[in-house]
């Protein structure tokens, strides 16, 4: 452009010399002595010469560029979207009237282009994924109405107007990549219960569960019957649970803030540590179950828990030789016998009632028979009635 504006110019300087050179034979012209040429003027808004043989002023203040993209990238620099949309605008700081267009390029992908003139907004559709900083558009404004006019017009004088450009010397840039995928997430329990494989009863002090995602960097959410839990991918551990029954779920979202399904509802039970009462001493040490149990040798000695409703007990207890027997029952329904003596274990799981006989409700009593000594760890008391897994769709809102 500037090498085709040069020959322009010289063509019209030699032009306009074989006129003056003619006028100046005929005696028809004047030389104009001491005409000082014009230069680059603060505030000159226009760079139409006066005269032909007279220079005119460098507008030397291009417009400027605002730029908005109708997604902005996240601090990852991706978008999740495939299509973008920029509004270009040119502005001013002084009295020029323009008129002032926009031109525009994009660098990345299958539909780059080189500077080009375009209109605002800007479309991009159907663009497809691509890592962080692959895209770039940029916008400048361009001052038509000086672009395609050079101050330095007087042939008789050597150059003296540097004509600057007319367009902003500072694009406005946008960078940015995508990612229009959700990733998968993996959720897997490593607890294990023989008698209900998939509601296990986990005795541990936190519950151990594997989180993977497809995509490499994505971040873990995870909700804990309903309620957002932080988490995070690899070995990791629910720690502390409350009693009771749990429903835990995950999601992976990736870089670009695409979110996977919530899983499938990961199901556990975590038994009831117990208070001590009259009759019951507490015991500690890091082998029972929240670092505690009860103890007593005295006959009659009783535990009263709270009304529930029970289609499943169990007793977590150890055994030996030389302890004694409990009997246990709920509400006012028949007594059940545990003897926990026997060969020595830690930390046993007495079924006192299983799950297919059916639901009762009331208090929980366990009382000691005789004055051999018993522990009871914890007690594991749920309906035999689960309602089915519902899939989480999010954290529950707040009560």
């Amino acid at each position: 452009m500037e090498k085709q504006r040069a020959a322009v110019r010289s063509a019209v300087r030699l032009g306009v010399v074989a006129l003056v050179a003619g006028a100046l034979v005929a005696g028809a012209l004047v030389p104009l002595a001491g005409a000082a040429p014009a230069e680059a003027e603060p505030g000159c808004v226009d760079e139409t010469a006066p005269g032909i043989l007279q220079d005119g002023c460098d507008d030397s203040t291009p417009p400027d560029t605002t730029l908005t993209a109708s997604t902005t990238p996240n601090a990852a620099g991706l978008v999740d979207v495939s299509t973008m949309t920029f509004a270009v605008q040119a502005q001013v700081s002084d009295a020029d009237p323009g008129p002032f267009g926009l031109e525009c390029t994009l660098a990345g992908g299958p539909q780059a282009h080189d500077w080009r003139a375009c209109t605002s907004p800007v479309t991009y559709a159907d663009l497809p994924d691509a890592a962080a900083g692959t895209y770039v558009f940029q916008a400048r404004a361009v001052d038509l109405g000086d672009a395609a006019r050079n101050p330095d017009v007087n042939p008789l004088l050597p150059p003296a107007v540097a004509d600057t450009p007319d367009h902003d010397p500072t694009p406005a840039t946008v960078r940015w990549g995508q990612d229009t995928r959700a990733p998968f997430v993996f959720v897997t329990s490593t607890s294990y219960d023989e008698i209900t494989p998939t509601q296990p009863v986990v005795t541990g002090a936190g519950v151990p569960i594997r989180l993977n995602s497809s995509e490499a960097g994505s971040t873990i959410e995870c909700t804990d019957n309903g309620r957002p839990v932080a988490c995070s991918a690899g070995r990791w551990e629910l720690e502390d649970p409350r009693a009771g029954r749990h429903r835990f779920a995950a999601r992976a979202v990736d870089a670009a803030g695409n979110a996977s399904a919530w899983s499938e509802p990961v199901e556990f039970f975590v038994p009831r540590n117990l208070t001590r009462q009259r009759g019951w001493k507490k015991v500690r040490d890091a082998g029972w179950f929240r670092g505690d149990a009860l103890t007593s040798s005295r006959r009659g000695a009783r535990l009263v828990l709270p009304r529930a409703k029970v289609g499943e007990l169990r007793l977590i207890a150890p055994s030996g030789p030389g302890f004694g027997k409990v009997r246990v029952r709920v509400g006012r329904r028949a007594w059940h016998v545990v003897d926990l003596s026997g060969p020595k274990a830690a930390m046993r799981q007495v079924v006192v009632i299983d799950r297919y006989s059916g639901v009762r409700s009331g208090r929980i009593v366990i009382e000691t028979l005789g004055r051999k000594r018993v522990v009871i760890d914890a007690v594991v008391a749920r309906p035999n009635r689960f309602p089915a897994a519902i899939r989480t769709d999010g954290p529950a809102p707040a009560p």
